[in-house]
């Protein structure tokens, strides 16, 4: 048990991590990928948000509003069937369990996300189940407990309508239901390792990582025998897996659209950049300010020393880990930590991509890391073979560390977007420019970025007041009403801005653009 003194650190933390993740749900942006959760949700698809909304109609903004709450006309089944079609990539369970969610308690943004901050704190258990089935220590679970309960990774993903935080829990709840098959080896405990993957592969696809993962792991340390254990792991595993054969299906049949939708993850960026962003998605699970990639220089100078003394931290904790357990314990957080490692990162460098600095993606990883660095903590500040000097400084490293958590915590709380939102920040001083505007229209032109355009607009008509009204042009059609005291356009791309100049008496002014310079919100002024 840890010291009378820890344990009452540990119940603030735990009373923090609670705290932090129900705190100012419905604060941040609701963006790109939220909206299509709460499309999903609706039921609706979005070749008939396209189909019903891009007909030349003027509408009120929150008729958008359709495409993002529960209603009679579409039943959990249409949820299945629309991301069946439309984004197979996605497995359902995430999405089933969130529409039953917003069934009971309401489908506003801060309802939605709970429904993610529920799964992450269920997380919290699990993680101190696998720590005990793989260190039999307490005060290592206790202190994993608490670095998971105050980490602003976690934070981040525990306040969005993503699966993430599902995922996080079914990886941490199959690793520890792993170890329990392979001690006990009994029916029962098999039984259960099958179901929590079964769980595991519909709550993320991502999740056939982490369960390549547990074979590679079982294999080495019963030393690829056919035993009682393997016998058991393989029935198991097999269960678990086809289980999972009837989404499977469904994945092999839409791959088109799956390509489509993940097109993006072979954006390829210099290695540079590559190793930038890894360091600060390593560094994210402790220290996080909400800053992009392209920080400025002036910010790296002053963090240097607290992201540089993070990686230290981090590294020394392998090796500490590899020096001072059993095989059977360090082959397990490696396999948890480096199979999605293994397979993303060469991916990247050689073929091009960014896969590698998903922080969505490498979450097994930073699972294992934050494990290695709860086992690191407590073996040093009780360790008889460390002096009490010693002991005391790592006892000040540990209350570092969560203190670094925690303000990182306070910081994203009260913030309006973050480094997760992606493009849809700039919905901010959009509908801050829009709602400012007497009697305005808002113009779009779905066909620009796509799926971009179309989430981006729906977590706008969140921030948009009622009395604004919008217009979505249908293909090949620029024709602009003439009775509104404002018109703006919402995403213009190169044809529209020509169209618009060419055969419109407006000129067209320049409000916000992206850092890519595409220009996102625009204003018709008459000639």
């Amino acid at each position: 048990m840890p010291p009378k003194e820890l344990r009452v650190v540990i119940v603030i933390l735990l009373v923090l991590g609670i705290f932090f993740r129900f705190a100012n749900l419905g604060q941040k942006v609701y963006w790109i990928d939220e909206s299509y959760t709460s499309l999903r949700i609706s039921g609706y698809t979005e070749s008939e948000f396209i189909q019903q909304v891009a007909d030349g109609k003027i509408r009120d903004i929150k008729y958008l509003q359709k495409y993002q709450r529960i209603n009679s006309e579409k039943s959990v089944v249409d949820t299945v069937k629309g991301l069946a079609l439309e984004e197979p990539q996605l497995a359902p369970l995430y999405f089933v369990a969130t529409r039953l969610w917003v069934q009971m308690f309401g489908d506003s943004v801060a309802v939605t996300r709970s429904m993610s901050a529920v799964f992450s704190l269920l997380a919290l258990p699990c993680m101190y189940w696998l720590c005990l089935e793989l260190f039999g220590s307490s005060l290592t679970a206790w202190l994993a407990v608490s670095l998971l309960a105050v980490s602003p990774f976690q934070i981040v993903y525990a306040q969005e309508a993503r699966p993430y935080s599902l995922f996080i829990l079914v990886v941490l709840l199959s690793s520890a239901t792993l170890l329990r098959g392979m001690r006990l080896k009994t029916n029962n405990s098999w039984a259960l390792y099958s179901a929590t993957v079964a769980l595991g592969f519909y709550s993320h696809l991502l999740f056939a990582m982490v369960a390549l993962g547990h074979g590679i792991y079982v294999g080495i340390i019963e030393r690829l025998r056919l035993n009682r254990t393997v016998i058991g792991y393989l029935i198991a595993s097999i269960a678990g897996f086809i289980a999972l054969s009837p989404w499977t299906i469904v994945f092999l049949q839409n791959s088109r659209s799956v390509s489509q939708k993940t097109s993006w993850q072979s954006l390829k960026i210099p290695v540079l950049e590559l190793i930038k962003n890894w360091v600060l998605n390593i560094n994210r699970q402790f220290f996080d300010v909400g800053l992009y990639s392209d920080l400025p220089r002036l910010y790296l100078i002053f963090s240097f020393p607290v992201i540089f003394t993070i990686l230290i931290i981090g590294c020394y904790a392998f090796y500490w880990l590899l020096n001072q357990t059993q095989m059977r314990v360090w082959l397990f957080v490696v396999t948890l930590t480096f199979v999605t490692v293994a397979i993303f990162l060469p991916a990247d460098l050689i073929l091009g991509g960014i896969r590698s600095i998903n922080t969505r993606y490498m979450i097994p990883c930073y699972l294992g890391m934050q494990i290695s660095v709860a086992y690191l903590l407590a073996e040093k500040i009780t360790s008889p073979t460390v002096t009490v000097q010693f002991q005391k400084l790592w006892r000040l490293v540990m209350a570092a560390l969560l203190s670094i958590g925690i303000i990182s915590c306070c910081i994203y709380l009260p913030a309006d977007s973050w480094w997760n939102k992606d493009r849809s920040y700039i919905n901010i001083p959009i509908a801050r420019t829009i709602n400012s505007a007497s009697r305005p229209l808002l113009i779009t032109d779905l066909w620009v970025y796509g799926v971009d355009t179309i989430g981006n607009l729906l977590g706008l008509s969140y921030l948009i007041n009622s009395p604004t009204k919008f217009l979505v042009l249908p293909p090949k059609i620029v024709k602009i009403p003439q009775n509104f005291n404002e018109i703006f356009v919402y995403v213009l791309s190169l044809e529209l801005k020509t169209e618009i100049e060419k055969n419109t008496p407006y000129k067209i002014s320049t409000i916000y653009t992206l850092k890519n310079q595409d220009i996102i919100l625009s204003n018709l002024l008459k000639k």
